[in-house]
């Protein structure tokens, strides 16, 4: 017994030693962000930018003690004494403000919303510098005629200051939107390890990477570190073009290509390449997104960023290619900008004005994202039915089309059952409903593990031969399809225990034949 587990002890620490995994750095760096206009044409001093705040709303305030530190109130003599004394303890709720930046000819630059924040309270009655109740509040009732008396002028004075520090970093965060800026943030750089493979190409771009993001972090964004970053890219694509996404044992596994596809995401958003940075999103939410992790939520995330970047980097081509003058302006600390703080009667304007711009970036997105869609398809680097490709579905990976063709719901007008559908040779579902289809491809049969057709309310008159490979299928569902004939190969689908054709146009002669080649289905017409 001993032996067997010295044995089997042996062979887990042969195997851990030999296995392949990605390995992880944290790194601290920034990125400079591009505003969305043209700076070489228009002066991010000339935007201007309106700020408004709804007034704070106070709570009841609420009677607190605390010992003080305080002179003796014996006129012979000055000791210090502690003294139990009062204040009030006031609940303050900051309420929403707006934020909206305009260039020169009143078109939206940024804006920002500030929401209601709870939780804040001022104390009153109280001596900030000693950090105690003032000593004349030794009575609880000497505490309520003062706050009678100057209650309300201690409330507007805090809201006032309140309402100026939330200004103040409103206009900051508005700076960074106005002018190309930079955003420090942490991220982790990926390589591999394993006795068994090489990956000294993986480490040299690991190492080139993370010395071109510690110098940018401390030195700003320069030629020779874009020029170090292209290099790790390139290293990194070419090791995923030899990725195994079905060998947990490959070199290049499909754990360790999330890390590389992860890798060229950032380096790229970096080095103003958003074009390619949208690929390695687009390949890694395929390949790992459809199960919600950090990691993936991450992903996503960093897609609208690449989005609003890549928009703005079309304002921005001219100084994109300046390096120097990009990070002079970016690192620049006297960023100027034309600023107002409004009163509270100009709040509903502003909310509205900031609704305007968000559903402005929203569009501009989405017509973006249409585009580089439309040409990602037209070029062959997306399928066009990747959008209804569902692999966590419920009762398996689905192609589902379920709804009538619309603009609406985007579901295009379908003659046939296209083959680029079948390239999910993981498909156990596919569901088109009431379309135009009226054909199937011949692939239909590379889906040996499909299990349920439903392609009611089509056009089809019959189904390929090619039905008749798919030995899984245990349902069809044909009703309101101008059917007159389905193929003897049919018989092949020794797994079939449904098959509805209602409303269909196939003859009594044809449903015989079929109940005959059929005996353990369940055929209803």
């Amino acid at each position: 017994m001993n032996k067997l587990l010295s044995i089997t002890s042996a062979f887990i620490i042969t195997f851990s030693a030999m296995a392949q995994k990605e390995y992880s750095k944290k790194v601290t760096s920034k990125y400079i962000t591009l505003p969305s206009y043209n700076i070489s044409e228009i002066d991010p001093a000339s935007v201007s930018i309106e700020f408004a705040m709804k007034e704070g709303v106070f709570g009841t305030e609420k009677t607190k003690e605390a010992k003080s530190l305080c002179i003796s109130s014996d006129a012979t003599s000055n000791e210090i004494v502690t003294v139990t004394n009062y204040y009030y303890e006031i609940p303050y709720t900051q309420q929403d403000s707006y934020l909206v930046a305009k260039n020169t000819d009143g078109t939206f630059v940024f804006a920002d919303k500030i929401p209601e924040a709870q939780g804040a309270s001022f104390k009153f009655g109280w001596d900030t510098k000693m950090g105690q109740p003032l000593c004349e509040n030794f009575l609880s009732n000497k505490l309520k005629t003062s706050f009678i008396s100057t209650g309300d002028s201690f409330k507007a004075k805090k809201d006032s200051e309140f309402q100026r520090s939330v200004y103040q970093i409103a206009i900051e965060k508005a700076k960074a939107n106005v002018y190309p800026s930079y955003v420090s943030e942490d991220f982790k750089v990926y390589s591999a390890k394993g006795k068994e493979f090489d990956y000294t190409s993986l480490d040299e771009a690991f190492d080139k990477a993370m010395a071109a993001y510690k110098s940018i972090n401390k030195n700003g964004l320069n030629s020779d570190d874009i020029a170090r970053l292209k290099e790790s890219i390139v290293t990194w694509e070419k090791e995923l073009n030899g990725i195994d996404l079905d060998n947990r044992k490959a070199r290049i596994s499909k754990s360790i290509g999330k890390g590389l596809h992860e890798n060229c995401i950032i380096a790229c958003l970096y080095i103003f390449d958003f074009k390619n940075a949208k690929a390695h999103i687009n390949s890694f939410l395929e390949l790992y997104g459809n199960l919600s992790t950090n990691r993936s939520n991450a992903v996503k995330d960093l897609f609208f960023r690449t989005q609003q970047q890549a928009m703005a980097s079309q304002e921005n081509t001219i100084i994109i290619n300046e390096v120097a003058k990009l990070h002079s302006l970016a690192s620049s600390k006297n960023k100027e900008v034309r600023a107002t703080q409004l009163s509270s009667s100009d709040f509903n304007r502003l909310a509205t004005e900031y609704e305007q711009y968000i559903t402005m970036v929203a569009n501009e997105v989405g017509e973006n994202f249409k585009d580089d869609n439309a040409a990602a398809i037209a070029s062959g680097e997306v399928n066009p039915y990747k959008q209804f490709y569902s692999p966590i579905a419920a009762g398996g990976p689905a192609m589902i089309l379920f709804m009538a063709p619309s603009t609406l719901s985007g579901i295009p007008v379908l003659e046939e059952l296209p083959k680029e559908m079948c390239v999910y040779t993981d498909l156990t579902q596919i569901v088109i409903l009431n379309n135009s289809v009226s054909s199937i491809t011949p692939d239909i049969g590379k889906l040996t593990v499909l299990k349920k057709l439903d392609l009611s309310g089509n056009n089809l008159k019959t189904l390929p031969p090619e039905i008749g490979l798919l030995t899984n299928l245990k349902s069809i569902k044909l009703s309101r399809n101008p059917l007159e004939s389905i193929p003897n190969e049919i018989v092949n689908c020794t797994s079939l225990k449904t098959l509805i054709i209602k409303k269909t146009t196939l003859s009594d002669q044809a449903i015989a034949e079929l109940e005959r080649l059929l005996p353990n289905c369940k055929i209803k017409y």
